[in-house]
């Protein structure tokens, strides 16, 4: 994991990845495990309902623009989901 966020927060390439979090293809290779098992969106998740929780999250104030957001008829989007 340290090396997934070593990659994210300094921006380099996975070739990269200092040896001590392990070879570049095992840190890159859990990355793509976590984002088809959709550990990142949980964990999005849960940091989201708690910030609600907490009262350290409002939205009150903000808004989308609705030209951006793609919307399929039927279809729920992914933030609405997330939505508390």
């Amino acid at each position: 994991m340290n090396g997934i966020l070593y990659v994210v927060t300094t921006g380099c390439t996975w070739k990269d990845v200092p040896r001590i979090y392990g070879s570049k293809s095992t840190v890159h290779r859990f990355h793509l495990y976590l984002c088809e098992h959709g550990t990142y969106q949980k964990i999005f998740n849960e940091l989201l309902n708690k910030g609600y929780d907490l009262k350290k999250i409002d939205l009150s104030h903000c808004f989308t623009d609705t030209k951006d957001v793609p919307a399929k008829k039927g279809e729920t989007s992914v933030m609405m989901a997330t939505r508390k």
